[in-house]
């Protein structure tokens, strides 16, 4: 097992393929003149969410519970390819409400919400190697699944990295998760889809973010028509500063790719993005068909802007000493977001 932090504050950076002891708390958070950060101000600039996508068929579902110590959110979504958004959820709430549950351990934890109508429960265990979801949003869009999720069979990737010089950020992310238990149902209608070719991807981020935080953000899995499974994870801006956290998976197996880059008309993001490295090791060209955005302005505190853009994907994989594998029309996500928190 590897410690978070280690003697003299220092943080254990890498990535990190164990299981890692999270004694965050332990950590001396300094500002930009090096004097300690202690207290209620601490505890708030510590921010930590986890994000769930699921493709089952021709819908795509996102969900997501966020602790921003000063405000919580939990939002979901229900998407129809063809139709568009069938139905969106979201709910805030203060800090000190008590309506969310979100313990502090990336390895092992239930997450869980509960406001009016709306709750949510995620369960996570490596050891046990589990991934438990049930969530109710406003009591229409009901998900609930299983998936079986390990870091020796699923190979997730884990990085460490310094958020700045005086702070870190912990990121987990993995696609595709095969659910061997999945249900959907809207309004009290249960909603057809091919049991066997549902995916889901995972992310998971914590730690003392950067005050000011952009991302770039791509997540997709799917089984192609071969039967070969595939799924990627990347981002730009967040988290570049020693190891990537950008990945590609073939089967269950890892690739770590470097910096990726985004090619897309930010005024105008509905023309095609292009996703791509410099080493040619993955290209990717994504069609967005619809969205699910979101701003929160409370005061000096917390401001986000966020696009959740759902679509298609095209392109390749090329891993190193391997062999290309190619595909179209794998749905997935991206997305821009910008927040001073």
């Amino acid at each position: 097992m590897i410690k978070l932090i280690g003697e003299n504050n220092k943080v254990n950076y890498g990535c990190i393929d164990d299981a890692i002891e999270w004694n965050y708390e332990d950590f001396i958070l300094r500002d930009f003149f090096n004097k300690e950060i202690k207290g209620g101000k601490k505890k708030r600039a510590y921010h930590q969410f986890n994000y769930i996508g699921i493709t089952a068929g021709e819908y795509m579902i996102g969900f997501a519970i966020v602790d921003l110590g000063s405000i919580k959110n939990v939002f979901g979504f229900l998407y129809k390819q063809g139709e568009g958004l069938l139905f969106e959820s979201d709910d805030k709430a203060l800090g000190g409400s008590g309506k969310m549950d979100f313990p502090r351990n990336p390895d092992a934890y239930v997450a869980k919400f509960q406001s009016g109508k709306t709750s949510i429960r995620i369960e996570k265990s490596h050891e046990k190697g589990v991934l438990n979801f049930n969530c109710n949003f406003k009591g229409r869009l009901k998900v609930k699944g299983s998936c079986p999720y390990s870091m020796k069979k699923n190979n997730p990737l884990r990085v460490l990295n310094p958020s700045d010089p005086n702070r870190f950020t912990f990121t987990e992310k993995c696609s595709p998760l095969r659910p061997n238990q999945f249900q959907l149902s809207l309004d009290g209608k249960k909603l057809d889809f091919d049991s066997n070719a549902v995916t889901a991807i995972y992310d998971w981020t914590g730690g003392y973010l950067r005050r000011e935080t952009n991302w770039y953000w791509t997540a997709f899995g799917a089984v192609l028509p071969n039967r070969t499974t595939i799924g990627a994870n990347l981002a730009a801006f967040v988290n570049e500063t020693y190891f990537s956290e950008n990945a590609f998976w073939i089967n269950n197996k890892r690739s770590r790719i470097s910096r990726v880059i985004y090619d897309f008309d930010v005024i105008d993001p509905y023309q095609s993005w292009h996703v791509y490295d410099e080493a040619g090791t993955i290209d990717l060209t994504f069609t967005p068909e619809g969205e699910r955005n979101d701003k929160i302005n409370a005061g000096p505190l917390v401001k986000t802007v966020f696009r959740q853009f759902v679509g298609t994907f095209e392109g390749y994989f090329h891993p190193e000493g391997g062999n290309k594998v190619e595909f179209k029309d794998v749905k997935g996500f991206c997305e821009t977001h910008r927040a001073i928190w």
